[in-house]
């Protein structure tokens, strides 16, 4: 694939490749031109430097030579050895620069330093040098007595030297002065020749650039024609689309270009490069938004197959709260779906299709609460046709009465996170216990979502730990009531039509002297063993229940409808905390069944004590220790300091629990603070008498007269 790009980007650029290629080889050859003759010119330099002191020097010997004869009359001993000193070196210097301009060799430069003295090259120049010997090598002759001497020993050597200097002295000089003419003029045609060959690689360069700029002009107007044509499609695609497009970048931001639909899409204003995290935040649940922000890392990691991570998906259907421009609140749901664009097999960015899918998912909303609807009104009628009216009469009173306190608790004004939370867990009390009561009649539509609503909201609560609650979860709780509203709605109409056509009758009298059983008188009976029964199979035990409760029929409604609720609360502990599966109980040597009671008992003098007792595990400190630990609401410090019975007194405090997973029965720490709260409400009392591995007693004693 490299070698067919590297093709395609050739011959798309070719004629600009062959101009540079062109340049290149001009200026090469200039710039080699110009470094030869820049060297020749130096030697050129040293030539003429040279050539010139030549000159200076033939003179030079003559006047030395006049200076010692004048001294050697005057018997100036010292003036006759500094002038010999000064021929001395005089000679040496013209006689070595005279070989080197004839053979090429290292002689004293015109600063004192060795320099190369190149041969002469033309025949004029030659030809000088040869008659410049035929004078000077019988004048060194006539020198060599003098040289390397510091006084004068012959005389008439000194005059011979004298006499051949002023007869030839004129004639050097002349063929010096031609030596550096015809220096010079060799000189200046390497100048003449430099000057014609930098004025040819200048136009060379210069009609190579104007190639060059014409090329790349008509190649840039060809490339910004197709990118506007592009662009023009592009904005057109991105105009006409209903998603949401944009290109994601390996640094989480915005691409300079994005569908027009991706700002209405997510309510608010899109700028290029902006970062797409802080904007996912703002939209999305704190557990959505890390799930995202680890699968966008996985969808820009190499190793991983986007096929293997396409189902991770934690952005499909995600419901996000958004404020209109009226400043009303607006509950959609979107799909993000992700691509990576992939270029030379490297992951440059991520392609992001955002879909409004509220439609889609009201459609399934609307669907399932039809079937939510049918299911309740069917289990209305089976509870009908049981002659069991008034129980579900009741629960439905109950229902609209907790549906009524909720909505009054979200109406009032949530200042702070502590206010918040208190609010949240008062609506998980009551959704806590109309889920209960729905299990014992055995509506499970109403239990079901019951149950996925506590859920959620505990999930608030244990996010409010760490960030608190926001207003938008507060606004979720509201759309949960409205869920709740929708089941309750149907199911009263349900009950109030069919009741109304059957009559409401309540069960006729059995046949005279037919002995009543205590299910048969007071229904809640049945359907606590009903309830109890459920809870065992569905957590693999086996319970026998018995039931004392005849006494409820002398209390207040108000009271019994209380007990009632209670009941429901802690059978689902018992049977989910307390009682063990038929192995564990095996293995600690008790019955595989596990007993359950339930007893009304009179104390006297307006005092009742309601029981519920189970032979399970009991409150195992230690364990309800570990729990509490775990799950971060006390330290190992403030755990080992608390005393058993502080330890187990805690089991009444929202959110505490010793189920090691929370199931649809228990584990959401909800069940026993509603269970304290409404023995407050009839100004009762809770015992709790438990012994670890043998048995577990919640006693509720009240005085009705109060």
């Amino acid at each position: 694939m490299d070698s067919h790009r590297t093709q395609g980007i050739f011959a798309r650029y070719r004629k600009i490749i062959f101009a540079v290629i062109l340049f290149m080889v001009a200026d090469s050859v200039v710039i080699g031109i110009n470094f030869y003759n820049t060297y020749k010119a130096d030697e050129s330099a040293i030539s003429i430097n040279l050539s010139g002191r030549q000159r200076m020097l033939s003179q030079r010997m003559t006047k030395v030579l006049l200076l010692t004869q004048r001294s050697v009359e005057a018997n100036d001993d010292a003036g006759v050895e500094k002038n010999l000193k000064e021929l001395d070196l005089t000679v040496r210097l013209f006689n070595t620069t005279l070989k080197g301009f004839r053979d090429g060799d290292n002689v004293t430069g015109g600063d004192g330093k060795p320099a190369f003295l190149v041969q002469v090259e033309t025949d004029k120049s030659r030809q000088i040098v040869a008659d410049a010997y035929e004078i000077w090598t019988p004048y060194l002759e006539l020198l060599q007595p003098l040289l390397g001497k510091t006084s004068v020993t012959d005389v008439h050597a000194l005059e011979a030297a004298v006499a051949y200097a002023q007869a030839n002295n004129l004639e050097v000089l002349r063929l010096m002065n031609d030596l550096t003419t015809d220096l010079e003029v060799v000189a200046n045609q390497r100048a003449s020749t430099l000057r014609i060959v930098l004025t040819i690689g200048i136009i060379v360069a210069f009609v190579n650039f104007s190639y060059t700029v014409v090329v790349s002009i008509r190649n840039l107007m060809a490339s910004d024609k197709q990118l506007a044509q592009a662009r023009h499609e592009t904005h057109e695609i991105l105009t006409t689309v209903h998603e949401g497009l944009f290109l994601l970048s390996k640094e989480k931001k915005l691409g300079t270009q994005f569908s027009s639909s991706l700002p209405i899409m997510l309510h608010r204003d899109i700028e290029p490069g902006m970062d797409f995290l802080p904007i996912l935040q703002g939209m999305v649940s704190r557990e959505t938004y890390e799930s995202a922000v680890d699968y966008i890392e996985l969808l820009l990691g190499e190793r991983v197959k986007e096929s293997l991570v396409t189902s991770l998906n934690p952005l499909t259907d995600v419901p996000v709260t958004m404020v209109d421009k009226f400043g009303g609140i607006q509950n959609r749901y979107l799909s993000l779906f992700f691509n990576r664009v992939i270029i030379d097999g490297v992951i440059s960015h991520i392609l992001v299709t955002v879909q409004d899918t509220t439609e889609k998912v009201l459609l399934a909303q609307q669907l399932e609460q039809a079937k939510s609807r049918a299911k309740i009104e069917i289990e209305a009628l089976l509870r009908l046709a049981g002659s069991d009216f008034d129980s579900l009469r009741l629960f439905i009173d109950n229902t609209g009465e907790s549906l009524a306190q909720i909505n009054k608790k979200l109406s009032e004004t949530q200042e702070n996170d502590r206010e918040r939370l208190h609010t949240l867990n008062y609506v998980m009390r009551l959704v806590h216990g109309i889920k209960g009561e729905a299990a014992v009649l055995g509506i499970d539509a109403l239990e079901e979502y019951a149950h996925a609503s506590e859920q959620e909201m505990v999930g608030m609560r244990e996010n409010s730990d760490r960030e608190g609650l926001s207003g938008e979860q507060m606004l979720r709780i509201a759309v949960l009531l409205e869920g709740f509203y929708e089941r309750y709605s149907s199911l009263s109409f349900v009950v109030s039509r069919l009741g109304e056509a059957l009559g409401a009758q309540a069960p006729e009298a059995g046949n005279a002297g037919e002995t009543r059983t205590e299910a048969q008188t007071n229904p809640f009976v049945q359907q606590i063993t009903d309830l109890a029964r459920r809870i065992a199979m569905d957590h693999g035990k086996d319970v026998e229940v018995s039931c004392q409760l005849e006494k409820l029929s002398s209390l207040p409604k108000h009271i019994v409808q209380e007990l009632q609720s209670i009941s429901i609360q802690l059978v689902r502990n018992a049977l989910s905390h307390g009682i063990e599966t038929p192995e564990e109980r095996s293995n600690r040597q008790k019955p595989k069944t596990g007993a359950l009671c339930l007893l009304c008992e009179y104390l006297g003098n307006n005092h009742y004590d309601f029981t519920v007792r189970d032979d399970g595990c009991g409150i195992v400190p230690e364990r309800l220790r570990a729990r509490l630990v775990e799950s971060g609401r006390l330290s190992k410090e403030e755990a080992a300091a608390m005393s058993d019975e502080e330890i187990a007194q805690l089991i009444f405090q929202p959110g505490v629990s010793s189920a090691a997973k929370a199931d649809r029965d228990a584990g959401h720490g909800v069940g026993l603070d509603i269970v304290l709260e409404k023995v407050k409400s009839f100004n009762g009392r809770m015992l709790v008498r438990s012994r670890p591995n043998m048995f577990t007693e919640f006693h509720i004693q009240f005085n009705t007269a109060g």
